[in-house]
């Protein structure tokens, strides 16, 4: 292996850096890795210019990872009050969960001095790493600095309390506990060999032996990682529309009423005004009927266009769209208990809100039954086939029936 990243006790750079390999040693700053069009970082633009400087691309030759890159993150250093969206003058919690998003293995690393206790840690763990336990590795690394047993028991404990924060459940996920590597010594000929590792360091070397195999597993994780992440996102399409339609509707059924309201408002104030002109009413008692029917249909209309914007509001809250995902999705969600379900909906919640806001109830488009039954083909029949053939020693269907 090669010396790349330099790592120590407190954070040693404030970049996100990017290793691939190739022939020779290269070294690109954010703009140019950003603005390459075939790495695929170009949508890190939305997060602005901040970001972009602090990125950059290090190409090196003669290292392990031939057929995958590496994206090593800033470290984080705050306090729990200190936690903010913005102190680093970009969204950091979306930056990272950008990444995550599309990488295959997460590895998430907590120093001996800081196990977990960093409010900006605990955040990211929640609002970034959430729904990715398939994929993340949470590593208690350096565990060879104790020169206690009781600062390593005290050190992982905590680490395990401020987990028990943010992971709702009983059971906390594996904790690889793991050092540096072992360095290297120069022989009589002029030749590096690695040194066994110190006696009571076996186990620690041996979890990092086991946490580089799971780095090296990436590129027969792929297919999996992507049929997944196409799964996850048909489903929350699917709920997103499923519920923008039923928002729609109501809205929509307001609205005609509203306007149903004023046209029979607008006939009868009409003929109001007709039959006082057959009747031959005096001018100024017609006068008066006129202005009265004016006021009367330009009175309703504007109650009504209050009244349509209260209703608007009102669908807009979280509340309101809450209940109207239980109306729709009563069956999965009360009768069959599907958490999944559930926690889409609560990965969609917001995006959904915001979205109505934007584009305004009225002018909401509508997603057609045809494409809503694409949408349920692709998740019952599209995406198990492409399972089967990511799959090779899948024993489904297809191969129970000898076809």
């Amino acid at each position: 292996g090669r010396n790349i990243q330099v790592a120590g006790v407190a954070p040693t750079d404030d970049t996100f850096t990017v290793i691939l390999p190739g022939p020779e040693d290269i070294d690109q700053d954010g703009p140019a890795l950003v603005g390459d069009p075939d790495l695929g970082f170009s949508s890190l633009r939305q997060f602005g210019p901040t970001l972009i400087h602090h990125t950059q691309l290090k190409v090196r030759k003669e290292i392990r990872n031939s057929n995958f890159m590496l994206v090593d993150s800033p470290g984080m250093i705050d306090s729990p009050q200190q936690a903010a969206t913005m102190d680093r003058g970009y969204d950091f919690q979306n930056v990272v969960k950008w990444f995550a998003e599309r990488a295959d293995v997460v590895l998430l690393f907590f120093d001996p001095d800081k196990p977990g206790t960093t409010g900006e840690t605990l955040n990211i763990l929640l609002h970034s790493l959430g729904g990715m336990d398939h994929k993340l590795l949470i590593v208690l690394n350096k565990a060879d600095q104790f020169k206690k047993i009781h600062d390593f028991a005290r050190a992982y404990g905590s680490l395990c309390w401020n987990l028990s924060k943010v992971i709702p459940r009983k059971d906390l996920p594996r904790i690889f506990t793991m050092c540096l590597p072992t360095s290297h010594s120069t022989g009589p000929a002029g030749v590096e060999t690695k040194l066994p590792p110190p006696a009571g360091l076996a186990d620690l070397h041996q979890t990092r032996n086991d946490v580089v195999a799971e780095v090296m597993k990436a590129p027969k994780r792929r297919i999996d990682n992507v049929i997944t992440h196409l799964s996850d996102s048909v489903h929350q399409l699917h709920l997103h529309a499923v519920l923008q339609n039923h928002v729609r509707q109501r809205y929509r059924k307001n609205l005609w009423n509203h306007r149903a309201q004023l046209v029979v408002s607008s006939v009868m104030a009409s003929a109001l005004v007709s039959a006082a002109v057959y009747t031959h009413t005096p001018m100024h008692i017609l006068g008066g009927t006129v202005s009265l029917s004016i006021l009367g249909v330009g009175g309703l209309f504007w109650y009504n266009a209050l009244q349509l914007e209260a209703t608007e509001q009102t669908m807009l809250t979280t509340e309101e769209l809450s209940l109207i995902f239980r109306r729709e999705f009563s069956k999965e969600v009360v009768n069959d208990a599907d958490e999944y379900i559930a926690s889409v909906w609560q990965r969609i919640r917001e995006p959904l809100q915001l979205s109505l806001e934007s584009i305004g109830l009225e002018r909401l488009p509508h997603v057609s039954t045809f494409e809503l039954e694409h949408l349920q083909n692709i998740l019952e029949k599209e995406i198990p086939e492409l399972r089967r053939l990511a799959s090779p020693t899948h024993y489904g269907k297809k191969f129970n029936t000898g076809e």
